[in-house]
């Protein structure tokens, strides 16, 4: 009996360590002051070697493009400016698994949505949408959430 219980603990244990979470893209989020009541949010990410993250445009049927969304319940007093767009030029290279060109970016990328205060104080709450594929496998579209409490 106890060959059986040690025999299931290690083949559980084994189970848990196999079945780690990739995070292929670490993601560095921070504001940058523009001009009075206009902000650059920041959004700056690392990505591992052998990895690619998507582009914020992206034809339909594809993969999860790279997106900034506001929460609207807990946002206040901010109005977007633009479009969220990377700083550079994404690479772009027809894609197997989906059968269709796609831009991404290697090694990290900056991305940037302006925003306007539209009262004194406002507050910004939300999140970065993405998705990162390698060659052999594509990690589920993922979320970095930020929060920021801005000022005039």
């Amino acid at each position: 009996m106890k060959k059986v219980l040690i025999l299931t603990v290690v083949l559980a244990l084994t189970v848990i360590a196999s079945a780690q979470v990739l995070k292929p893209v670490k993601w560095q989020i921070s504001v940058k002051k523009v001009s009075e009541g206009i902000y650059d949010i920041v959004c700056k990410a690392t990505i591992e070697n052998g990895w690619h993250l998507y582009d914020t445009k992206l034809p339909e049927g594809g993969p999860q493009p790279t997106t900034f969304h506001i929460d609207k319940d807990e946002t206040s007093g901010i109005e977007l400016v633009g479009e969220f767009k990377a700083t550079t030029k994404a690479l772009v290279e027809k894609s197997s698994a989906f059968n269709m060109n796609l831009g991404y970016f290697k090694d990290s990328v900056t991305m940037v949505q302006r925003v306007r205060l539209t009262k004194e104080k406002a507050k910004l709450v939300g999140y970065v949408e993405y998705m990162a594929c390698s060659d052999g496998q594509c990690v589920p579209p993922s979320e970095e959430e930020f929060e920021f409490d801005l000022k005039k």
